[in-house]
């Protein structure tokens, strides 16, 4: 049993340019986890497993605009797997581990972990990558980071999926060794304290044309019914709650709309509810408002109801931000907010289990894109409007509640949520994961004599019936050119020698040829012995590209005879 024991971990890295327009909530967190990475993690050595040089210098930059030196710097290409023993874990930015673990096989399985983070669950491709998790070579020392518990609980029923279908082909019903620990994403909560402050409040207020005694519904974040959650149980509870007090009621949306028709449909809808509640949008690309509009609101709302969520940063911002929060029951959201403590909670009800197996098959033939699967989803998932319009009254009517869930709010984001706490819990990880390297029991342990990928085989074997006869150790063998210049002459044509890193060296080839000069008729087992004990391949595959170039010749007599 080799194995590795280091306990930190390379961040899979890969340079990213997003348009700041479109950015995805999914960008963001993978950039500030880099970020948040760089400034608090323990190790003294930064290793980078990088995509390409520019991502690595990149990922440099990133350190020292982190306070880090580039000296601390450690690129380990993504061709070179067995060098993250070196850290321990290799942690990758989505849950897609299971791709690397056919690599890992090749060298030591024990000898690093690999360590993903889950975000959304819901698109093919990673329902792919998680389900791979069952039937590639993962071990117990490898991780997916889940955001959330209701992200947990979806992959599990994933790999229940698995597990039910190869009990169907097999007779068995493997387990899949991959720890699923829950930890939140992280913000720097320092970030959203200025918007606690009453004057940048009342100074925001101003620039927007809201009015002092308004009351404020923020929404922050990407404008989509399609994928996000759809603004028609919030825009009818304004509506109601406006109609009730004597406060101007303002619905304000900082973000963006994904097309210019979704821009239209949310302005038609608007204009078809909102008579006496207003509502306001805010690009995030507005640049007066760049840092967002948190100051100005007395309330945060996501009623999300979308399957593409997974836990959701903004009401961690808002609490940041000292507001209290208007959430929906909802995955991610059940974990950051206690009804009550934080803010106010109103259910969701979907379809049951069974109800949606048609709509996996039309994704699955191509008939459904992950947009309208999402969406169809969400078209039939259903925020209590009546619970919405009831908690919102209560907010804007009960100062004292508001002050209290807004204080508890900004506290629980500092005391859990902030990347001081995050990045040691994922440091405990890792550690617990170096543990079980060693004390761990190996899952599909690889002979010596077998592929490290069952369709990646070694070539002469699956391809053994090709051949006439294939070289054995017996075999002996015998100069059968006359001179060296024959060979020189060859080999100054690059078609005679396209992989030479398959081969021994120049200077091992000249021993070679030199042995069997001084001694014909030596057995490539005696040549195996002489050149490279521990390379029997590439000596292998060297004597068998000098019969090639008809330099070698076998002298076993029934070489040659077709089967």
């Amino acid at each position: 049993m080799k194995g590795g024991t280091a306990a930190g971990a390379a961040l899979y890295y890969v340079a990213r340019d997003v348009e700041q327009a479109r950015i995805a909530g999914i960008d963001v967190a993978v950039e500030r986890l880099t970020d948040a990475f760089l400034r608090h993690a323990r190790q003294e050595i930064l290793f980078c497993c990088a995509q390409d040089d520019a991502s690595f210098a990149a990922f440099r930059e990133r350190a020292v605009a982190a306070g880090r030196i580039a000296e601390a710097c450690v690129h380990i290409a993504v061709h070179a797997p067995e060098r993250l023993a070196e850290a321990g874990c290799l942690l990758h930015p989505d849950p897609n581990i299971a791709a690397y673990t056919w690599p890992r096989r090749w060298h030591d399985q024990r000898g690093y972990s690999l360590c993903g983070v889950s975000h959304t669950m819901s698109s093919a491709n990673v329902m792919d990558a998680v389900g791979n998790c069952l039937i590639f070579p993962t071990q117990e020392w490898d991780a997916i980071i889940c955001p959330s518990r209701a992200i947990a609980g979806a992959i599990r029923a994933l790999w229940d999926e698995w597990r039910s279908y190869l009990a169907d082909r097999t007779g068995g019903r493997p387990g899949c060794p991959v720890q699923l620990p829950v930890i939140p994403l992280g913000i720097d909560t320092q970030d959203f304290a200025p918007n606690r402050d009453p004057a940048q409040r009342a100074a925001l207020r101003q620039r927007l044309g809201i009015a002092e005694d308004a009351f404020v519904v923020l929404f922050h974040g990407r404008i989509s019914f399609y994928s996000k959650a759809h603004p028609l149980p919030i825009l009818l509870a304004a509506e109601q709650l406006a109609n009730r007090i004597e406060r101007p009621v303002v619905l304000l949306f900082y973000g963006y709309f994904p097309s210019e028709r979704f821009a239209e449909e949310f302005h038609a809808l608007v204009e078809d509810i909102a008579y006496q509640s207003t509502v306001r949008v805010i690009a995030n690309t507005d640049p007066d408002y760049r840092g967002g509009v948190w100051a100005a609101a007395d309330v945060f709302t996501s009623l999300a109801d979308n399957i593409q969520e997974s836990f959701g940063l903004t009401p961690i911002e808002a609490m940041a931000s000292g507001l209290p929060l208007l959430v929906s029951d909802w995955d991610g959201y059940r974990d950051t907010v206690t009804h009550g403590a934080e803010g106010l909670v109103v259910p969701t009800v979907t379809p049951p289990a069974g109800s949606g197996l048609d709509l996996g098959y039309r994704y699955l033939v191509g008939d459904e894109t992950y947009g309208s699967y999402i969406a169809a989803a969400s078209q039939t998932t259903a925020v209590d409007v009546e619970a919405t319009a009831q908690a919102l009254e209560l907010l804007a009517t009960n100062d004292e509640l508001r002050l209290r869930l807004g204080a508890a709010g900004a506290a629980r984001a500092d005391a859990v949520y902030d990347w001081r706490h995050i990045i040691p819990a994922y440091e405990s990880l890792w550690e617990e994961l170096a543990d079980r390297r060693v004390r761990g029991t190996e899952s599909a342990p690889r002979a010596a004599t077998r592929a490290a990928h069952p369709s990646r085989p070694d070539p002469y074997k699956m391809f053994a019936g090709f051949p006439t006869s294939q070289l054995t150790l017996s075999d002996r063998l015998e100069i059968a050119a006359n001179s060296v210049d024959a060979i020189n002459a060859l080999l100054q044509h690059r078609m005679n020698m396209f992989t030479p890193g398959i081969l021994l060296d120049g200077d091992q080839i000249a021993v070679l040829i030199q042995s069997i000069k001084r001694e014909p008729g030596m057995s490539a087992a005696e040549l195996v012995t002489a050149l490279a004990p521990g390379d029997r391949p590439r000596v292998l595959r060297t004597i068998a590209w000098l019969l090639k170039l008809g330099y070698l010749r076998r002298l076993n007599p029934t070489a040659g005879a077709p089967r």
